[in-house]
């Protein structure tokens, strides 16, 4: 069982995770109850990007009587749940770390380390949540802010086709009827008489339309900046993801 142990525990060294879950699988058939063993075959399971089968895992050993194994394997778990977006999870499984470490008397250096570091993720972990919660929050304001924009321009239309709608028929209502048709057509000479007037009048026009143009570009520029400045807030958030999350790796020795 040591020399499978050992093998495994080179393979996840060089990074070849299925190698080291063959190895310690094979361990485990001789001896299926050591904490140790479970908490690699965790690992490894997290290193591959199986965080269901991890976390099983990982839980398993929590229940342990080990309470060395407990903070590790507790520890990991909070990894594990950041993983799969279990934020406020996660900061609860670092708490659970510092406990257990702190009722273990005497404690170790690596204990003291593995400290640090849970304190260490659980302020990453609080920093991402509470990134997460600001974007949410923004982004909930912008769509409010749209919709109310929105609404206002339906608004506008309506209100003022329904207020021609009532001109014309109240000036409808108090022509005499004898007249309708001469009015009728006296509104199409009119109508040809604004066309002429339009097109008599290009300046006009021509002021006129740039400056509906310019009022849509600045619109445009506004809107493209605010989609730079998001883009600038996700790729910082980006650089900050590579930054990895401290984790315990496989036991060697026990």
């Amino acid at each position: 069982m040591a020399d499978k142990i050992r093998e495994g525990n080179q393979l996840y060294q060089d990074g070849n995770y299925d190698g080291a879950l063959d190895k310690y699988v094979n361990a485990q058939i001789d001896s299926p109850e050591i904490p140790q063993l479970d908490f690699n075959i965790a690992d490894v399971q997290y290193k591959r990007g199986k965080y269901n089968e991890a976390s099983q895992l990982f839980e398993k050993v929590i229940k342990s009587d080990d309470r060395v194994m407990k903070a590790k394997s507790s520890f990991n778990m909070g990894n594990t749940l950041y993983r799969q977006g279990k934020m406020k999870e996660a900061l609860e499984c670092y708490k659970k770390a510092v406990d257990y470490i702190n009722e273990t008397v005497p404690a170790s250096t690596e204990l003291g380390a593995l400290k640090n570091d849970a304190k260490y993720n659980y302020e990453y972990v609080e920093k991402k949540m509470k990134e997460q919660q600001q974007k949410q929050q923004n982004q909930d304001q912008k769509d409010q802010q749209q919709k109310e924009d929105q609404d206002k321009k339906d608004e506008q239309p309506g209100e003022k086709k329904g207020e021609d709608k009532e001109k014309q028929e109240s000036q409808k209502d108090k022509q005499p009827p004898t007249q309708e048709k001469n009015e009728n057509k006296k509104d199409e000479n009119h109508s040809q008489s604004d066309n002429d007037k339009q097109k008599d009048q290009p300046e006009e026009q021509q002021q006129r339309r740039p400056q509906e143009m310019k009022q849509m570009s600045k619109e445009e520029a506004e809107r493209l900046l605010d989609a730079l400045n998001q883009s600038e807030k996700e790729a910082r958030a980006m650089v900050r993801d590579t930054q990895p999350l401290q984790h315990k790796s496989v036991e060697k020795d026990w």
